[in-house]
């Protein structure tokens, strides 16, 4: 009976995919398919007929021997082939193959052959609206032998008809040794009079680049070309004919480094930025004239562009700004005694609900995970912000600085640049940012720490502001964890957790974690909102209908809720729980008297305990995680560490030795390594059947200057070597 049951599954799965591969395509994508082919003759002669001289190169120098890939060559040429505002961009690397990482990652490439710009329209290639891919691949063996491959042949593994159609191009037969020469060519069309092409080029990476050279081309009646060359990036050579203008860049011998680890390209690397933009007859801010190169702007005019950006003050700034200023004068009516900074945090507070929170019968019926990564907007939202404190008497500064993360004010290359807060006046000054759903207002971005930012009032600058890092015990993640091994099943753990985030850590546990009915009724009770939008739609005739709908949403959105937990808990752990039996959200951290996060899980784990005869092996190590492991080309530093942001993370874990037995080896998993940098202590006690431990991991900087790594370097090693302790769960008698 099993064996008719298995050869009947065979033969269904076998006609399933006869089924499939007997599909037609439909008639748009086969005559598609007979342009791209096409097309593709024409563009890989186009990019293999390019002569840079690094792509005839076939030798690895023997100092790079050991690292995982050298690319020898790579060339990206960034044109507009025509008057009309078409755009080709190609990138072409000749790779050698050193290892079994860069085997596996070279071995297939995923694209979007066609990437529909607008989904409101069915997806029609060669349209103008559409970007087309063609991918090509040149592998060199070792014994001299050349095969090639083309996107064409590639498996189509998605096609969504308003979208995209995507494809795998799989590299059979890759081997270590072999050179890898490929090409992603990119078409498009540019849409509107204001868009252009933003390109970044990074050199440095995490393997060696031998040559790396760029040409950016546009014909001179339409575009503009602007580039900022940073941290010691040479300039473009640039270059005018009748109908084009020019850029062009050749840098060889780029060293490897560990830009994965601690690193921040935009202040540490060499690099150009590049815009190929649409010009205009006059140049205004924020506009360019056709036919004219502009290399390295001048910052300070970008920074007076960015401040009049800061100076407009428009009472319907967002669209719900009336609703913002009718709650306001609520709350002044029902708190007449509120002192300045209530109303304040009121004010802010309220155009968040307003713009984030309130949700409106046309509105997308959103209420999962996705909702959380929703962005208020800058400028709209904090100058709404900033006009409402002044028109209730609150005195506050626009605070203009480029992020940690992105390019100083000496490098910014376009008023975007600038991020934004809001900070009031006087000796306890609140913080008001636009960075996504859940800041309070005493909170400061971990990527503004450690700038200097102009404040400005009204388009004039009022003063500057040294912001401050915050401390390491100020971001911290608590884990209060209550062990026990499983009455029937030994090798198991039951653990009922406790987990409190404060600062930084908070932003991503609240997108991860958190869903829409508890906060948007949590935000209602602090701002003294009786009625919900589901009472608004239920009282309304042409919005009853959504009322059943958002509620079937939510219930999907709760049940949805234990994957997120799952996934948390497997993400600490490194191991997928056997069981979630409960969670729950304490406090949500939405206010600043109240600003930490606290959840409480209760899980069961396997594979932490092993049986050892009539005894059990505890891996005690591996309870606080995993860790970070650096590797031997790592160890050398001679680049600042640049974290995003100094932490703690924290725990305190108390395990119930079973009857009958007892712990040993519990002295040896004490550690005390502690420095200017960082520090991991390990504090084990034995006590009433109870093995307990308090484990504090601290990286105490954001920045640690190179010279320091070894210092930090020693946290990180006796973090990674306390994985590997354990603990004897010893029978007695």
């Amino acid at each position: 009976m099993r064996t008719f049951i298995a050869i009947f599954i065979c033969l269904l799965l076998l006609i399933s995919g006869m089924m499939a591969q007997e599909r037609k395509p439909e008639a748009w994508d086969l005559k598609a398919e007979k342009k791209y082919i096409s097309r593709q003759e024409e563009v890989k002669e186009e990019v293999w007929s390019i002569k840079q001289a690094g792509f005839r190169n076939r030798m690895v120098p023997a100092e790079y021997a050991k690292e995982s890939a050298v690319v020898l060559a790579r060339h990206v040429e960034l044109i507009t082939p025509q008057k009309n505002v078409k755009l080709h961009r190609t990138e072409r690397n000749l790779v050698a193959i050193n290892d079994k990482a860069a085997l596996e990652q070279y071995s297939e490439f995923e694209f979007k052959q066609y990437l529909n710009s607008d989904f409101y329209y069915p997806l029609e290639p060669f349209d103008k609206l559409t970007k087309i891919t063609y991918i090509g691949v040149r592998i060199y063996k070792k014994d001299g032998s050349m095969r090639e491959i083309y996107g064409n042949e590639a498996v189509v593994t998605d096609l969504v008809r308003k979208e995209h159609k995507t494809r795998k191009l799989a590299i059979p037969d890759l081997q270590v040794g072999d050179l890898v020469d490929y090409f992603i060519r990119e078409e498009e069309f540019m849409k509107t009079s204001n868009a252009f092409s933003k390109e970044l080029f990074v050199l440095g990476e995490e393997v060696p680049v031998l040559e790396y050279s760029i040409h950016i081309a546009a014909w001179n009646e339409v575009f503009a070309l602007e580039y900022r060359s940073m941290n010691g990036a040479p300039n473009f050579k640039e270059r005018f004919d009748t109908h084009m203008i020019h850029l062009d860049m050749l840098v060889r011998n780029i060293p490897p480094v560990p830009r994965n680890l601690w690193m921040n390209p935009f202040r540490q690397l060499p690099m150009v930025r590049a815009h190929l933009r649409p010009g205009a007859r006059n140049e205004k801010a924020g506009r360019r004239k056709e036919g004219m190169i502009y290399g390295n702007p001048n910052a300070i005019r970008i920074r007076d562009e960015a401040i009049s950006s800061g100076g407009y003050y428009p009472e319907y700034a967002m669209p719900s700004q009336d609703a913002a200023k009718n709650f306001v004068a609520k709350f002044k009516k029902d708190h007449p005694n509120a002192t300045k900074q209530e109303l304040a945090e009121f004010i802010y507070y309220i155009h968040r609900y307003v713009l984030l929170y309130r949700v409106w019968p046309g509105d997308p019926i959103v209420v999962d995970r996705r909702r959380n990564y929703s962005d208020p907007g800058r400028y709209a939202f904090l100058l709404s912000v900033k006009y409402e404190l002044e028109k209730n008497g609150i005195p506050a500064d626009i605070a203009l600085l480029t992020s940690r993360f992105g390019p100083s004010d000496t490098d910014v290359f376009t008023e975007r640049d600038y991020e934004m807060m809001v900070k009031t006046r006087g000796d306890k000054p609140l913080y008001m940012s636009a960075v996504g759903m859940f800041p309070v207002t005493t909170y400061i971005p971990d990527d503004f720490e450690g700038q200097k930012a102009t404040l400005v009032n009204n388009g004039e600058i009022t003063g500057s502001w040294e912001i401050p890092f915050s401390k390491a015990e100020q971001n911290k993640q608590l884990n209060r964890l209550q062990i026990s091994l499983k009455a029937d099943n030994i090798q198991q753990l039951e653990i009922n957790r406790e987990t409190t985030i404060t600062g930084h850590f908070k932003q991503r546990t609240q997108q991860q974690l958190f869903l829409f009915e508890d906060y948007y009724d949590k935000e209602r009770e602090y701002l003294g909102i009786e009625t919900s939008f589901l009472d608004e739609f239920a009282a309304t005739k042409g919005s009853r209908a959504l009322v059943e709908e958002y509620k079937n949403a939510f219930s999907k959105a709760r049940r949805d809720q234990k994957e997120q937990f799952l996934l948390e808990v497997a993400e600490q752990f490194e191991k997928t729980p056997q069981s979630l039996d409960s969670f729950s959200l304490v406090e949500m951290g939405l206010r600043s008297d109240k600003p930490d996060v606290v959840y409480k899980t209760r899980f069961t784990m396997d594979g932490f305990v092993k049986k050892a005869g009539p005894n059990y092996i505890l891996d005690a190590g591996k309870l606080i995680g995993g860790q970070i492991s650096i590797k031997p080309s790592q160890r050398t530093r001679n680049v600042d560490v640049q974290m995003p942001f100094a932490r703690t993370i924290e725990y305190e874990m108390e395990l119930d030795i079973p009857e009958g037995y007892v712990a040993e080896g519990v002295d040896k998993l004490a550690r005390n390594v502690d420095n200017e940098c960082g520090s991991f202590i390990v504090k084990p006690g034995l006590g009433a059947n109870k093995l307990r431990l308090h484990i504090t991991k601290t990286y105490k900087l954001a920045v640690t200057p190179a010279a320091k790594w070894p210092l930090l370097l020693e946290m990180l090693d006796a973090a990674e070597a306390f994985r590997e302790q354990k603990v004897l769960i010893r029978k007695v008698g």
